[in-house]
């Protein structure tokens, strides 16, 4: 049963590293290193089939080494996955006098107690930095679960090798294997790698379908949601026509010039500048999205329309005063503005959108640089074009 035991623990440990690697395909450096961690945890377990042709100290110095660069891994892995301080050469420093103390214990004194209570101390200490440096960024509670596995394996490899190192006396190196000592380290290191690895693959796992979900909700030029993001935002939390929302549209003026006049790569910071400007708008649940090429939209929940004309004559008028010669811009660059509110007849957000679209049109058809919105019925949304009233805020 030792056997069959001590050959399925490298096995399992091999299963884990692979399908992190496969993971890390997709873009998730922490899989990487996850996967690094378990192929070189297995190789440890199995540098005991060395013993048939290397000597007992060689083959005991290749696992210690094989053991500690897999927790290198592993620290890495959290460090990477929670985007915390490296620490390299507090965990390079630990590694390297660690590895050395053990090094002394199997050439110089022969001594399986020191060597294991230095090897399996060393490991848990690069552990500890890790989770000392990601401790405060946990939120998912995936996360949170992966970091108690990673305390359960501190904590069992320090309790393991204290009860070792004070019941074994000071056995020689070659009484490791066929120890029972061996034997509790396969179990409890079984129950601690799966535990770190269920939890590590599913937190990395998320992260990936979370980096796909953003990529397809997300307009990879300003950061801002693009037209399939928007849509998703509108239709969770029930946002729909009654609830009060103001939207504002917006399109940069004469964006084709500016691509003709200074390149397409000068207009991608233009269009970088008014998204930043859009975003920085202070309003509870704002959402900004970009429809596309130059044209912008931004929901602004329990919102009237006197309040969303003022925030969007804002940044007009903070956008004209921009100084874009930085970007290779050598002259101010205008947006318009079309802005409706939803209305009790509205079905859908959809129909205040495509009021606020119609009024953007107005606004460029009227001088652009300006903001229209429709103010009749006291800030209510009139139902036909002719009710719309434009504001000219050209000297704004």
């Amino acid at each position: 049963m030792d056997e069959n035991f001590a050959f399925l623990l490298p096995v399992v440990l091999s299963l884990f590293g692979v399908a992190f690697l496969v993971v890390a395909r997709y873009g998730n450096r922490a899989a990487l290193f996850w996967g690094g961690g378990y192929l070189c945890a297995a190789l440890g377990f199995l540098a005991p089939l060395l013993l048939a042709v290397l000597p007992v100290a060689a083959v005991a110095l290749a696992a210690d080494a094989l053991f500690v660069c897999a927790f290198l891994f592993y620290s890495h892995a959290l460090i990477c996955h929670f985007n915390a301080p490296r620490m390299f050469a507090l965990r390079g420093a630990i590694a390297m006098l660690g590895y050395a103390g053990m090094a002394v214990a199997v050439l110089g004194v022969d001594s399986l107690r020191y060597e294991l209570f230095l090897s399996d101390i060393t490991c848990g200490l690069l552990l500890v930095v890790a989770m000392v440096a990601v401790r405060l960024r946990l939120r998912a509670p995936v996360e949170k679960a992966l970091f108690a596995a990673a305390i359960f394996v501190v904590l069992e490899t320090v309790v393991r090798t204290l009860v070792f190192f004070y019941m074994a006396g000071s056995p020689a190196i070659d009484a490791f294997v066929g120890s029972s000592y061996a034997y509790v380290m396969q179990i409890t290191s079984t129950i601690g790698a799966l535990l770190l690895a269920l939890t590590a693959l599913a937190s990395v796992a998320l992260r990936v379908l979370d980096g796909h979900r953003r990529d397809a909700e997300e307009d990879p030029l300003t950061g801002l949601l693009n037209r399939r993001g928007f849509e998703q935002f509108i239709g969770e939390g029930g946002r729909s026509a009654k609830n009060d929302a103001a939207i504002i549209v917006a399109d940069i003026d004469w964006f084709k010039s500016i691509n003709d006049h200074f390149g397409h790569a000068a207009g991608d910071e233009a269009i970088r500048e008014v998204a930043r400007l859009l975003r920085a708008v202070s309003w509870p649940g704002l959402a900004v999205a970009r429809f596309g090429g130059e044209e912008f939209i931004a929901y602004l929940p329990n919102c009237r329309l006197p309040d969303a004309h003022m925030l969007a004559n804002t940044v007009r008028i903070a956008l004209g005063e921009r100084d874009l010669s930085g970007i290779g811009i050598d002259r101010p660059i205008t947006a318009s503005f079309g802005i409706s509110v939803t209305a009790a007849g509205d079905h859908t957000i959809h129909e205040a959108i495509s009021r606020a679209d119609r009024l953007l049109y107005l606004a460029k058809s009227s001088g652009r640089n300006r903001v229209v919105s429709n103010a009749a019925d006291g800030g209510q949304p009139a139902a036909g074009p002719r009710l719309f009233v434009v504001r000219d805020e050209m000297s704004g």
